[in-house]
């Protein structure tokens, strides 16, 4: 028996995924819940488990494949040599124009037709190939004598002719990157020989094209965030603090510090662990923190959960797991959800000062400047819909009141 395996939505708003890489290849076993496929979602990358055991029969997308949601991606079948019937995967062109053969077998067409031929005066080529090859610069009869161009010759050959001879693979490829017409350098080029890559990159900066490059789901993802943001009123408080009482030999990161005490703080505060549909405030039992992290380029934000009843050594362990997985871009969709607010630490880049925008789904948002003899410029931003100017006011001190507090700071280390 032969099971299907879709293209799953791995968040609310996914409606395509990319796969990214197959962990398992057409004859292996697979069992129960084991990764068979790394799939890019508009969030992150994620491990995509099979939900039956057996064989991985036949594979039916390459990696890099663009898959919509719901579409069958893969076969498992009980038995290896199972022979079974895979699904036929037709894009919308492919069913358009079995559409217009259905139509024109619908069509009565008479049994003979008379057709009135004339002979056509012998030719070695098409006058627009002529054309091209007199812009271009070569003889069409030399080279159909030597075999190098068909008889007759059309505008195609020509241009197939001139892009082999002119163009190696490499130049080829850099004209695709930037979608440039071979044409317009062969023309530009004719004293050449062969066109070399720094010809064409001459060309390139003296037109100033830009390169051309898609926009992958995860961006796709955090722009339609990034426009979510601005629709919140947000409100921001500027403050420095004074980290003279962090101990340095504690074997903690400032990030670690900084986790703990806003967890402690924001645990006091109800506003500060509310979300709001602006139908109702949703109140939460705990505290999830955010930790902006750069993976390649990308934006992520993975969340330590609990932070408050957590020790210093758990959120540290946990921000050693958030920086492997950063570095194997390997996030699942459990790891990035369920914050409450968000970090974003700036500092180790010889940043001073900056603003943060507030993720859609957090109350508020705090970035973290470098500090400069134990003082850090932070800025805070918060949600103006759940929280008012005083009470952002008294969570702030109280978390400045906890750095400067050496025995709350010595009983985080017991």
């Amino acid at each position: 028996m032969a099971y299907e395996i879709v293209m799953p939505q791995l968040t609310d708003t996914m409606e395509t995924g990319k796969i990214v890489r197959w962990l398992k290849k057409e004859g292996d076993y697979v069992e129960v819940n084991e990764p068979i496929l790394e799939v890019e979602s508009d969030k992150a990358i994620m491990e995509v488990p099979s939900l039956k055991s057996g064989y991985l029969t036949k594979i039916l997308f390459d990696e890099g494949s663009e898959v919509p949601v719901g579409t069958v991606i893969a076969i498992i079948s009980e038995k290896k040599e199972e022979n079974i019937q895979t699904p036929e995967v037709k894009s919308k062109e492919e069913k358009k124009i079995e559409t217009v053969k259905q139509e024109i077998k619908e069509i009565k067409i008479p049994q003979t037709i008379e057709i009135e031929t004339k002979k056509l005066p012998p030719s070695t080529a098409s006058p627009v190939a002529k054309v091209l090859a007199k812009e271009i610069g070569i003889d069409i009869k030399s080279l159909q004598e030597e075999g190098k161009l068909p008889i007759p010759a059309h505008e195609k050959d020509i241009k197939e002719y001139i892009v082999n001879q002119k163009l190696d693979e490499n130049v080829i490829n850099l004209l695709k990157d930037y979608q440039i017409n071979p044409e317009d350098i062969i023309k530009l080029y004719t004293n050449i020989e062969k066109i070399t890559v720094k010809e064409v990159l001459t060309y390139i900066k003296e037109k100033n094209i830009p390169l051309k490059k898609s926009v992958n789901s995860i961006r796709k993802s955090l722009i339609k965030n990034l426009k979510k943001s601005i629709e919140i009123p947000v409100f921001h408080i500027f403050t420095e603090v004074n980290f003279s009482n962090i101990p340095k030999d504690a074997g903690f990161t400032l990030t670690t510090w900084l986790v703990k005490i806003l967890g402690d703080s924001i645990y006091k505060y109800e506003k500060l662990r509310t979300k709001t549909d602006e139908e109702y405030y949703y109140v939460y039992p705990t505290v999830n923190i955010s930790i902006a992290v750069d993976v390649a380029g990308e934006l992520f934000a993975p969340v330590i959960k609990n932070v408050e009843v957590k020790t210093l050594k758990d959120i540290a362990k946990e921000l050693e797991i958030i920086k492997q997985k950063a570095k194997e871009s390997r996030f699942s969709k459990e790891d990035l959800e369920g914050a409450i607010f968000s970090v974003s630490n700036l500092g180790m880049y010889n940043v001073i000062s900056f603003d943060a925008i507030i993720p859609p789904e957090c109350v508020g948002i705090v970035a973290v400047g470098k500090a400069v003899d134990n003082i850090a410029k932070l800025t805070f931003s918060f949600d103006h819909r759940i929280v008012n100017g005083k009470e952002a006011a008294e969570f702030i001190n109280l978390f400045q009141e906890k750095l400067g507090n050496k025995d709350y700071i010595n009983s985080l280390l017991m």
